[in-house]
Parts: structure tokens; C-alpha cells; sequence
């Protein structure tokens, strides 16, 4: 531990903006990161990304700064201090990955209504990566592929997905997932296209579709 703080106050030192007593600072028994506009950390811009995409969760999401969001999004790389599992940890790694998760599916969903399925397809993927088993993100997933016109593709993954899950956890698909793989099965014509589109919207985008 003061092999780690040494080294986190020599990063911190090496920075222009530094003034010498501030950023990480030792009250008593513990250990202080302040927070700075010129530091970047990984949990800090997550929790920020979070709440902007949250924050637009029943309306559209700010289009200027999907980019910015999307950039934080793809610097998940998998749980908060993995390997450790002090209460305090856990707690927050467990919130940290909601929040990874549910601003991964508002985005994969405002991209795919946009039309820009190779992204939100890209985002589904990663997502997935941290978290295979989220049904509604595999839903996403496959709806956003056949509206690619990859309808072969979204087949195989839910043949692939269904086998992992039967294989690992011993149980099968909601019957909302076996809905969607139905519907892409059955997918004839422009209308069914726009049938399945409709599963991206949320509750009050459907709501103002059919008034």
C-alpha cells in the first residue's frame, strides 16, 4: 500500500497543474484522491458518462456528446479491482457495472433509432462481452442485426447465446428473447422491418409511435 501511494503521488507530481499538498492527500487513516478537473480518472468518467446518458434515458440523448460518451463506454474493461472482495469493493464494482450496462443500452438504442447500426452494434458487443447473460441487451442485439440485413448472423448468435446459457446455467431464453429471434425468423417485408424497429423505443417513444 505505501508502495502504491508513493507511486500515485509521483504520477501526480509529474503534472503541470500540480500544487504540492493537493490531489491525494492522508487524513488520519486514510487516503484521499481529490478530485481535479485536470486528473482523469477511469470510475470518475464513467460515473459522468452514466448520468448524461441517463439523464436523456426517456428523451433523446444530447447528440454532441454521444462521441464523449461512447469513449468512456469502450474504457470498460471488466469489474472494479478484480480479484479483490472487501464489502466496500464489491458494493462498488456491483454499481459501476449497472451503470456500465445501462448507459451502454441507451446508446446501443438511440444509435440503432438513429440507424447507425454498426455502432450500436459494436456497443451491444462490448457490452455483452462484460455481461452475456443481460437478455434485453441480447434482444438489442439481435433486433439491431436484422435491421443491418444480417438476419443469418442474428440466427447463429442466438443459436450460439442459447446453447452457452442451456450449457452454463441450465436454463432457457424469456420468452420476450424467443419473441424477437421469432419475429427475425419471419422477416419478410419493410413492415415487419419497422414491427421489429419498434423494440428499440422505449416506453414513451412507444407511446407517442402509436398515438
Amino acid at each position: 500500500m505505501n508502495s502504491a501511494i508513493w507511486r500515485l503521488r509521483k504520477l501526480l507530481a509529474s503534472a503541470p497543474e500540480y500544487r504540492d499538498g493537493y490531489g491525494l492527500r492522508t487524513v488520519g487513516s486514510e487516503t484521499i484522491l481529490e478530485r481535479t478537473s485536470w486528473f482523469d480518472v477511469d470510475t470518475w468518467a464513467l460515473l459522468e458518462a452514466s448520468q448524461a446518458a441517463l439523464a436523456g434515458a426517456e428523451a433523446q440523448v444530447d447528440t454532441s456528446g454521444i462521441k464523449q460518451i461512447l469513449a468512456v463506454l469502450y474504457r470498460y474493461e471488466g469489474p472494479f479491482l478484480d480479484g479483490e472482495d472487501a464489502d466496500w469493493i464489491l458494493e462498488e464494482r456491483e454499481r459501476l457495472h449497472s451503470l456500465f450496462v445501462q448507459s451502454a443500452m441507451i446508446l446501443v438504442r438511440h444509435l440503432g433509432l438513429c440507424g447507425q447500426y454498426h455502432d450500436a452494434i459494436l456497443l451491444a458487443r462490448h457490452a455483452l462481452r462484460f455481461d452475456p447473460y443481460r437478455e434485453e441487451l441480447v434482444r438489442h442485439l439481435l433486433t439491431l442485426l436484422a435491421l443491418d440485413e444480417r438476419r443469418i448472423d442474428a440466427i447463429r448468435y442466438y443459436d450460439h447465446w442459447i446453447g452457452m446459457i442451456q450449457q452454463e446455467l441450465g436454463i432457457s431464453p424469456l420468452p420476450a428473447t424467443r419473441g424477437v429471434i421469432d419475429e427475425i425468423r419471419n422477416l419478410h417485408n419493410a413492415d415487419d422491418a419497422q414491427h421489429l424497429r419498434v423494440r428499440l423505443m422505449g416506453r414513451d417513444e412507444r407511446r407517442r409511435a402509436t398515438n
